[in-house]
């Protein structure tokens, strides 16, 4: 009877012990929410592939002499290391994670690398082996915003959708072929692709789009009522406009490609017979030629501001984000990673 009622005890002690560690398993592994404003990276890296994003005194990055794949450094590219093996692209970041899309296919073990590991992805910062796919597709566009990642997927047709960050409730928004990175106040500011290609807005609670302004503008960046972008029937100009009033304010009547925004200035490629990179301070003073040429991919931290040659992934070139224009090249993203393949062969 004593054996019976010992054996019972150690199964029951078993079973709270099991309990136990499978609630602390799930603490451990729940993803904590964020903080209301969140948001994963800036609207003007987003638009530029979001190939960086600063976060926490960190810098992340998807390093082109490595196969695109993730590095980390200090904002002045101190303290860099690899992270994750895989191609990545538009990054965004919270206190702990960082979401983004991973391109192509995996290295994993066994039959992994025969499997397309295509999708948007969240890994941790500081354990990056913790890795978790949150949706399996093919897609472009990624934000994070408040609790949310959202994200732009042509598996079928193009559309806008979003899933939780935990990996939960995944749902389809729009059927609509939007740039979906310009996000202020749980709203996203799009142009209406469909049809005037005017300046929308879609309210990520209320999931209802309302037209702001008869004005079509590409590319737009909000800053609290001002929005810089391209004015696409004004010759592709670069201007600035006040949502409230309504006011417009031409800030280079070049043809301009691509716009990035930093704390200071508004860094813009125009094309035409002298395709140039400039930089403009926001009210239009200032303007100076970053580089003569043809440029892409600009994303900005809060110390420089990287670019590449159109068409081209390397080198990749950096001048500072708000100090004298010196155009130098990424090198220290060239020697680290070249350290990196050779310990690897």
């Amino acid at each position: 009877m004593k054996k019976k009622v010992i054996a019972i005890i150690c199964a029951v002690l078993a079973l709270l012990l099991c309990a136990g560690l499978f609630v602390v398993s799930r603490i451990s592994n729940r993803i904590p929410e964020n903080p209301a404003g969140t948001i994963g990276n800036t609207s003007g890296n987003l638009y530029n592939g979001g190939l960086f994003c600063e976060s926490d005194g960190y810098v992340y990055f998807s390093n082109p002499y490595d196969s695109n794949a993730l590095y980390c450094m200090r904002p002045d590219e101190s303290e860099m290391k690899k992270l994750v093996p895989t191609q990545v692209a538009s990054l965004n970041a919270d206190s702990k994670y960082l979401y983004y899309y991973q391109g192509g296919s995996g290295g994993n073990a066994g039959l992994g690398f025969l499997i397309s590991t295509t999708g948007i992805y969240r890994v941790q910062k500081d354990k990056p082996k913790n890795v978790a796919c949150l949706d399996r597709v093919l897609g472009k566009y990624v934000i994070l915003a408040d609790n949310t990642v959202y994200y732009t997927s042509s598996d079928d047709q193009i559309s806008l959708k979003s899933i939780g960050i935990d990996g939960e409730n995944k749902e389809t928004l729009l059927e609509l072929d939007i740039l979906p990175v310009s996000v202020q106040n749980s709203t996203f500011y799009y142009i209406n692709n469909e049809d005037n290609l005017h300046l929308m807005a879609y309210d990520l609670n209320t999931k209802a789009s309302r037209q702001v302004i008869t004005e079509d503008i590409y590319m737009p960046i909000i800053e609290g009522n001002n929005v810089y972008g391209i004015d696409i029937h004004n010759g592709y100009s670069l201007i600035s406009l006040n949502i409230s009033t309504g006011e417009k304010t031409l800030l280079d009547s070049d043809r301009t490609d691509l716009i990035n925004v930093t704390d200071s200035f508004i860094y813009y490629q125009t094309s035409g017979k002298t395709p140039q990179l400039k930089r403009i301070r926001r009210d239009g003073s200032d303007m100076t030629v970053v580089r003569e040429g043809a440029h892409s991919n600009i994303n900005a931290t809060s110390s420089y501001v990287y670019f590449t040659g159109f068409g081209s992934t390397t080198p990749v070139y950096k001048t500072s984000a708000s100090g004298p224009v010196n155009v130098t090249s990424f090198d220290e993203a060239s020697r680290v990673a070249l350290e990196k393949i050779n310990k690897s062969n």
